[in-house]
């Protein structure tokens, strides 16, 4: 998240940049006043599209291979608002500080498995037991393909495992 806000703040930096130059009066040619423009229009976009991390909606990406569930909520298709439907983790990776660092949201298609597996972690949730995730993609090339279409993958979502957490060890005293 550092890395956007950085993003965010250099993108301002330099659309306020080339607001003082255009704001001088330069002889620059046509030409790179016009590129000028187009460059800054494009940071006004970029900064629209860091946004949406930055404020916590779910993320579409994959979810980690290893993740410690720390909570979930599952909407049902419902034909009455004409939603399809979709489940929402907030998991940490487990290959970040094992598991300890800032949760993630992140955002799958509705699956009947999926909830079932969902549900039945979250019991456990409930009851005190820390639950891991595992995510097993047997094909990367869906993988892939869906990202280019930016779109939900059901294969991927269908994939998802969940166990008790192992007890951490502890050194001798």
């Amino acid at each position: 998240m550092n890395l956007e806000i950085f993003f965010i703040i250099l993108c301002y930096i330099i659309i306020g940049f080339l607001l003082v130059l255009f704001n001088l009066r330069t002889n620059f040619h046509w030409m790179i006043k016009s590129t000028m423009i187009i460059i800054t229009t494009l940071f006004y976009v970029l900064t629209y599209n860091s946004f949406t991390n930055l404020l916590g909606w779910p993320s579409n990406d994959i979810l980690p291979d290893r993740f410690r569930l720390v909570a979930a909520q599952i909407y049902e298709p419902n034909a009455l608002i004409n939603s399809e439907g979709s489940i929402f983790l907030w998991v940490t990776d487990m290959n970040d500080l094992a598991g300890l660092s800032t949760p993630r949201s992140f955002s799958i298609k509705y699956n009947k498995n999926v909830h079932e597996k969902i549900s039945k972690a979250l019991v456990n949730l409930k009851n005190g037991t820390p639950q891991m995730g595992e995510n097993k993609s047997e094909d990367k090339k869906n993988v892939v393909s869906s990202l280019l279409k930016k779109e939900k993958s059901s294969s991927i979502s269908s994939m998802l495992n969940f166990f008790d957490m192992p007890n951490q060890l502890l050194p001798e005293k």
